[in-house]
């Protein structure tokens, strides 16, 4: 169900692979202990937990979407939506793009990349003799 990227790495996979990483960071926050003598090693320790937290919440968020959009359903609908358009698209793969969640951080997923065939010159240049 899943493609592959043109680079050959499948970016669902990779997406997984990123998850479990800041899963082990976030587990070495919880099983290091911090000496939390005052306001500011106090900030510190939350403001390591919010960035590690984010960052699993981004991850998970771009997994969701790269699931949804490998899907076969979402996939009829783009086939679909390209057969009405007026203009024959072409079909350049699949595409790395860049999607910023409510929370900041930015994530990139592989996505269909389709654009509009070029037009035929219709004056035609003459040849040299």
């Amino acid at each position: 169900m899943t493609e592959k990227t043109s680079s050959g790495i499948n970016q669902e996979a990779e997406l997984q692979s990123q998850l479990n990483q800041a899963f082990k960071e976030l587990d070495e926050i919880r099983n290091t202990r911090q000496s939390i003598t005052d306001p500011d090693s106090l900030e510190a320790a939350e403001r390591d937990i919010l960035k590690a937290t984010d960052k699993i919440a981004a991850l998970m968020t771009a997994l969701k979407i790269q699931q949804a959009i490998d899907s076969d359903e979402l996939r009829e609908k783009a086939n679909e939506l390209v057969q009405a358009m007026p203009e024959k698209l072409k079909n350049q793969g699949r595409r790395p793009v860049s999607i910023r969640t409510s929370r900041g951080a930015a994530v990139t997923v592989d996505a269909p990349y389709f654009s509009r065939k070029k037009k035929k010159d219709k004056r035609r240049k003459k040849k040299k003799k």
